[in-house]
């Protein structure tokens, strides 16, 4: 999965709890899935972070 499609996907849950067609009996289970791709998503960001500093102090100790 994309970081792209984890955003989506939460953007959709998002979008079904406001305008109330999720339906209650499934809200548990949908949050645990919001809570998963949330983690998914900060650990993407995370390490898109961690190799873009890299990239930067690689390129400082070029110069």
């Amino acid at each position: 999965m994309t970081y792209e499609e984890a955003i989506a996907q939460l953007e959709t849950l998002a979008r079904q709890a406001e305008d109330g067609t999720l339906p209650i009996d499934q809200l548990a289970a949908k949050l645990k899935d919001a809570q998963q791709l949330l983690k998914f998503c900060q650990q993407k960001l995370t390490a898109a972070e961690e190799e873009v500093q890299k990239l930067l102090n690689a390129s400082k100790t070029n110069d």
